[in-house]
């Protein structure tokens, strides 16, 4: 079956799922994938664009709408000739919206990856003042048009599912969640390490763009607490919006105690990391966004056989049971510090996760979960809409 990639799409360290399920639809399956759009640049990243100037934000707008435009003309051109499904990476609601004013009979079969909520990941991230605003209001009527004009909308969880469902009015056997697809050859080889000894250096790794659902505030205040632990190492790798909030506290705290890589990784080298690492982080944002959330680090700590403390509130993919992790109180300081101290102080409950997680990827978040899910639910779809 041919599948067309329509839009224009963001890749690279930031955004990786949509690489990662072109490239494993290539090789795995009998897809035959044709790309009809274009992929940005590698270092764009949305949250630095929209804090930027206005002339920068401007001209990105422009070159989004023109290029979704042609897109969608090149992507209808082909299915006029051989009928398809299309892919649309994120971010998919441009090119949607464009769909979404041909006549219905005229509609390609559009497969939404729609991970990432636009509107909900630029007002109501900010605070319910700006989330009922008329800018607000019009994103989300924009996304909520856009995203009905999909066949098929891909969200990563049963929360976010359910998110979609309610606040853009799909119907909810439209929209599937599925695990995120990750380049596992740089996680696989990674081996379950033997426990250190107790006084051993104990190295907790966080991973992330330092936006507001990993709880940096609480992760910052859990390093303050175990201050006084100097056999426990933090190293940071990251940069985003709340870089400023790491940089206030490293300039107070003066400690040797946290590593900051203030940079975009190679994923080999965050692969390089985790390996390194005994004790890997997750979310600690508390009960909206980072509740709903199975995020793209806590797959590559599990794939790597790592032993992961996150928030007690987060969402699977349908069918995944709750992950093998050490939960935490969300946005909390405290009980994040006691659950670092209690796995830093018990090397058996430590080597337990990491088994446990290696285990709990390969059978429930692996790219294998990913493929069997395109062959047996969205090819059938359009299969049988053909049919029919």
């Amino acid at each position: 079956m041919k599948l067309y990639v329509g839009g224009m799409h963001l890749g690279g360290a930031g955004y990786p799922n949509a690489v990662n399920t072109i490239a494993l639809l290539r090789n795995e399956s009998s897809f035959d994938v044709i790309e009809y759009g274009y992929w940005m640049p590698d270092d764009i990243r949305l949250w630095s664009i929209a804090r930027g100037g206005k002339l920068a934000l401007l001209i990105f707008m422009a070159r989004i709408f023109w290029g979704n435009l042609y897109s969608v003309f090149r992507v209808c051109s082909a299915c006029f000739r051989e009928s398809a499904p299309v892919y649309v990476p994120y971010p998919s609601l441009f090119f949607l919206w464009f769909v979404s004013f041909l006549p219905k009979k005229f509609r390609p079969f559009c497969i939404a990856d729609a991970y990432i909520s636009i509107w909900d990941s630029m007002f109501r991230d900010r605070g319910a003042a700006q989330s009922g605003g008329f800018v607000a209001s019009l994103v989300r009527r924009v996304e909520a048009r856009s995203l009905r004009a999909a066949s098929v909308v891909l969200v990563d969880t049963q929360a976010n599912k359910t998110m979609f469902i309610e606040n853009f009015g799909l119907h909810p056997d439209k929209v599937l969640s599925l695990p995120l697809a990750i380049d596992e050859k740089c996680f696989n080889p990674i081996e379950v390490v033997d426990p250190v000894k107790k006084d051993s250096v104990i190295t907790v790794l966080f991973v992330g763009t330092l936006i507001p659902l990993h709880g940096i505030p609480v992760l910052l205040d859990a390093v303050h607490l175990l201050s006084s632990e100097q056999r426990i190492a933090f190293r940071f790798i990251g940069d985003g919006q709340l870089a400023s909030d790491v940089e206030s506290f490293i300039g107070k705290e003066k400690s040797e105690q946290l590593v900051w890589i203030r940079e975009w990784c190679s994923l080999e080298r965050i692969a390089c990391e985790i390996s390194s690492a005994d004790i890997c982080l997750g979310v600690f944002g508390g009960t909206e966004k980072a509740a709903r959330v199975l995020p793209f680090k806590l797959y590559m700590y599990l794939a790597a056989g790592r032993a992961v403390i996150s928030q007690s509130l987060l969402s699977v993919p349908e069918g995944a049971p709750s992950p093998p992790i050490l939960a935490v109180t969300p946005a909390n300081a405290e009980s994040l510090a006691d659950a670092i101290r209690t796995l830093a102080d018990d090397a058996a409950l430590r080597h337990q996760l990491a088994q446990d997680s290696k285990v709990y990827f390969h059978e429930c978040l692996s790219n294998a979960s990913v493929l069997r899910a395109w062959i047996s639910n969205i090819a059938t779809r359009f299969s049988s809409r053909n049919m029919g």
